[in-house]
């Protein structure tokens, strides 16, 4: 037996060991993205006006601010390159896999908490949101911390210590995101089964829920004054198309075992879901009766209600509901069969899984999966006499100048465009105004097209040199030279060789 204990202890010690390498390798090769600088931006100002400049509309966070207070001393520490700033989020993601192991092993045993710590390590979702310096990675740890402390005051009778620690990290969930109300609201949902037989735990759940309220209470103007200004989480305006949602939602549960959208892995996995959900349904009551109920509910209950509250189907707010996924499957690999014809089956599934994972972990590192604003700002600065030219900068989204401009202009101008994310003001001003030659247009609205966009470009000088910026999709047709009458030629700006991350365009215009 000890023997066996000391195998599953160098099995673990394994896996941890993995996801530093995926969560820590090249963590700062490529540039921000435009919300982890705004996570900076929001960092590096003093404590002070992190917590109480929150209610203003020139703080570009619209979540509560402990991650940010968490990553401010982190930097004074560590520095603020992007290694620094991202290693933090990495840092939860391997204390992630720990506490899921452990949650795991509290609701089942050990081997399945080893599966389901390997599985998640693969999870995109998770290896995705713990490469970057935004709140989710710290999000994913507490939700894990907390469904850990509630089965744990459940299974030991309703513990004071426990109920001290639940109540203690509900907390400081509430003030790292919104959505943590889900969380407790589940674990609301659970101890109400059990008040029939116990009815000591739903009545310190709702302790707890009185704690967790009145610590809450001073933040809570700027709950409702985040509400009102990102009403896109709140409310869903797109009309309701079934076969749209369906498509949706197979996307979202595809995103959590994969990259790029390629379902192999997906379809590989659902049998072994699904086969475990059909042994918890075959297994005897124990102190997790309704252990099946919990692990479904965790998962489809805040999907539900995300979904229909949000605009856009945002992962990195389902990412912290997937791990329930990662313990069926674990559940429903263990046990197999393996004789005969089905031996050889198993084991070619197991070489698939194998090698679409270390496929596609090759393809993220060999090719960029952000968009590179840092190689972006030194082509523009590479321009021979770049100073004295006057330049236009194009973008399609507001959201991307302040990630351009840190690594432009640096640190101040870009605080100067992420103060004015909220009000839209300010970013089409000539920046003469700031010490700076050039200028920024916004074209948001993507109806924009064609001459309408030509309309706007030719407001500019006719020796200004304009960079435009593309978010994803690209801004001209084949039929560019018709559509704006000769006006202008482009040139596309391949920042990497392989995969451009950005579509980046210098127009010039021809002389008449």
């Amino acid at each position: 037996m000890q023997n066996i204990n000391h195998i599953k202890a160098y099995c673990l010690i394994a896996i941890l060991i993995l996801g530093v390498f995926l969560y820590f390798y090249n963590l700062g090769k490529e540039s921000l993205l435009t919300d982890e600088y705004l996570s900076l931006h929001v960092t590096q100002q003093p404590i002070k006006n992190i917590i109480f400049a929150h209610n203003r509309e020139s703080n570009p966070n619209t979540i509560p601010p402990l991650y940010e207070i968490i990553l401010h001393f982190w930097l004074k520490i560590f520095g603020s390159g992007e290694f620094a700033q991202r290693s933090l989020s990495a840092m939860f993601g391997i204390l992630s896999i720990y506490v899921l192991y452990r949650l795991a092993r509290l609701l089942f045993d050990a081997q399945t908490g080893l599966l389901s710590a390997l599985f998640s390590t693969f999870s995109f979702s998770w290896f995705y949101y713990f490469r970057q310096n935004r709140c989710y990675s710290l999000f994913i740890l507490l939700t894990l911390i907390s469904f850990y402390s509630f089965f744990y005051h459940l299974k030991n009778k309703n513990s004071e210590l426990s109920l001290v620690g639940l109540i203690t990290v509900n907390i400081l969930l509430t003030f790292t995101h919104y959505f943590s109300f889900l969380i407790i609201g589940l674990q609301v949902l659970f101890s109400s089964l059990h008040w029939k037989t116990d009815r000591r735990l739903p009545l310190n759940i709702l302790f707890m829920c009185m704690w967790v309220g009145l610590v809450y209470l001073p933040w809570y103007p700027n709950f409702l004054y985040d509400c009102q200004r990102e009403p896109v989480l709140f409310y869903k305006t797109a009309h309701f198309n079934i076969a749209r949602n369906l498509f949706d939602i197979m996307m979202i549960l595809f995103f959590d075992f994969h990259f790029r959208w390629d379902p192999t892995l997906t379809i590989i996995y659902l049998p072994f879901i699904a086969r475990g959900i059909i042994r918890l349904r075959k297994t005897k009551p124990d102190d997790f009766k309704y252990r099946l109920f919990y692990l479904l509910a965790i998962f489809i209950i805040p999907f539900i209600i995300i979904y229909s509250l949000t605009l856009s189907n945002r992962s990195r707010y389902y990412c912290t509901f997937y791990f329930p996924l990662s313990i069926l499957l674990a559940i429903g690999v263990q046990k197999l069969k393996m004789d005969g014809i089905k031996k050889s089956v198993y084991c070619t599934i197991f070489f698939l899984i194998a090698f679409f994972n270390a496929t596609d972990f090759y393809d993220f590192f060999r090719l960029p999966l952000y968009e590179n604003w840092r190689l972006a700002a030194q082509y523009v600065k590479s321009v021979p006499d770049y100073q004295n030219k006057e330049m236009v900068f194009v973008f399609q989204t507001r959201y991307n100048p302040p990630v351009f401009a840190y690594y432009l202009w640096q640190n101040k101008l870009a605080g100067f465009f992420a103060n004015n994310i909220a009000t839209y003001e300010g970013y089409e001003k000539d920046l003469s105004s700031l010490g700076i030659k050039h200028r920024i247009c916004i074209i948001e609205d993507d109806n924009i097209r064609g001459e309408h966009f030509f309309e706007k470009v030719s407001s500019f000088p006719d020796d200004a040199w304009i960079w435009v910026f593309r978010y994803h999709d690209s801004f001209f047709y084949n039929n560019f030279r018709t559509r704006n009458r000769g006006r202008y030629f482009f040139h596309q700006i391949i920042l990497n060789k392989e995969i451009p991350q950005i579509d980046f365009y210098l127009l010039k215009r021809i002389k008449q």
